[in-house]
């Protein structure tokens, strides 16, 4: 018998200018497309969202936000095109429906419109993320689907830093969900204390597809911005730890023979130097690139960790803090599973460079991803049949 073919909306952040939410965004429609489902990304974006991302300077963020966005100003332009590169990828990439929303009640109008809804991934049901901190609550409403009459399900939605009375606020629209899942195992258990039902760990979305999928979907040609050889160093750092880390990425540069690729989309001034190349104009595409290309990543980032393991290049996962803290994390966490905790660092000294993909074993890390993959698609599967 045939598999029942489902009309899907899938609500999530699928326009932060953010390289995970957007390629998760991506991964997730792909995969249940996959699965024989017509799949629409509902096309919600908050004013609030639109602000954050979309306005250069004075986001209505604080006096100190707003003097690290003016420190931005000599390179307004390539701010502008890797906004220019964001809205490229989504549309050409991600299927969204043909109506834009901006107020919770104005998706009613898609009540009955889908056979499932499905809601996630990233921090969708975090009141802390960038897109809802500052806004009044009902703006998550929409990613608890309090709009849809049809089945509901999660996927891999995070609520990070969430309290435990700030999570009892949600709890009973998860009650409405027929499945429930979590990217982060702790989250899980949070989630099941205020909903009362099963959450099932789940792998991010951008794990469903492994490197040949990815690059089978999207071409990933080298940019011809970079050398032949580098080093890339992606970042969500602000500009006042910037000034220190570009002073040590130069003299790991010239330590280890590489130019290095910044990718630092908050602090995206980066000095005019032969050790440094700046490279803030990437959208999703064009990272994909950076990180395929690349002799080794060095980042503090949670979705340049994944992509590094998924594409096998040399990384390290650099923290200020400390490595036993770091293994709490949400990169701590995906590291431990994967086999790869050795791959913190606390200073760039650490970063040896005489590691390839060669030299680092990535045989566990891909057997325990086939693993998480292979979990979480039963997941969707059973979840959307």
């Amino acid at each position: 018998m045939d598999e029942k073919h489902n009309i899907i909306g899938l609500i999530t952040y699928h326009a932060a200018y953010n390289y995970g939410s957007v390629l998760q965004a991506y991964a997730t429609q792909s995969t249940i497309t996959d699965m024989g489902h017509d799949v629409t990304v509902i096309d919600y974006r908050p004013l609030e969202g639109e602000r954050y991302y979309e306005r250069l300077y004075w986001r209505g963020l604080g006096l100190k936000s707003s003097l690290a966005d003016l420190t931005m100003l000599p390179v307004a332009g390539l701010r502008k095109k890797r906004m220019r590169n964001f809205e490229r990828f989504i549309s050409t990439n991600i299927h969204v429906g043909q109506r834009r929303y901006q107020e919770p009640e104005e998706l009613n109008s898609l009540a009955d419109a889908f056979d499932v809804a499905v809601s996630g991934s990233d921090q969708i049901i975090n009141k802390h993320s960038n897109e809802l901190e500052r806004v009044d609550w009902k703006y998550m409403d929409p990613y608890l689907l309090k709009w849809a009459n049809c089945r509901k399900i999660s996927y891999a939605s995070s609520p990070a830093t969430m309290t435990d009375d700030e999570l009892r606020r949600i709890g009973p629209a998860l009650v409405e969900f027929s499945a429930l899942s979590a990217r982060e195992r702790s989250a899980c258990g949070k989630l099941r204390q205020v909903s009362g039902k099963y959450v099932e760990h789940v792998c991010d979305p951008t794990l469903l597809l492994n490197a040949g999928e990815w690059e089978e979907r999207i071409p990933l040609r080298k940019s011809q911005h970079v050398p032949e050889q580098y080093l890339l160093f992606y970042s969500l750092l602000r500009p006042k730890r910037a000034v220190g880390v570009f002073r040590q990425l130069r003299e790991l540069s010239r330590r280890v023979g590489l130019p290095v690729a910044v990718l630092t989309p908050q602090a995206g001034n980066v000095p005019k130097c032969d050790e440094l190349v700046n490279v803030l104009e990437a959208g999703p595409e064009e990272f994909l690139s950076l990180v395929k290309y690349a002799e080794g990543v060095v980042t503090d980032s949670y979705h340049g960790t994944l992509f590094s393991i998924n594409f096998h290049k040399p990384f390290w996962v650099y923290t200020e803090g400390t490595k036993e803290h770091e293994l709490g994390t949400r990169r701590g966490q995906i590291l431990q599973e994967v086999q790869f905790a050795d791959r913190i660092i606390t200073d760039f000294s650490e970063v040896d460079c005489t590691d390839t993909s060669q030299t680092i074993d990535f045989c566990n890390a891909d057997i325990a991803l086939d693993i998480m993959r292979s979990r979480s698609k039963r997941y969707l599967h059973d979840a959307l049949s």
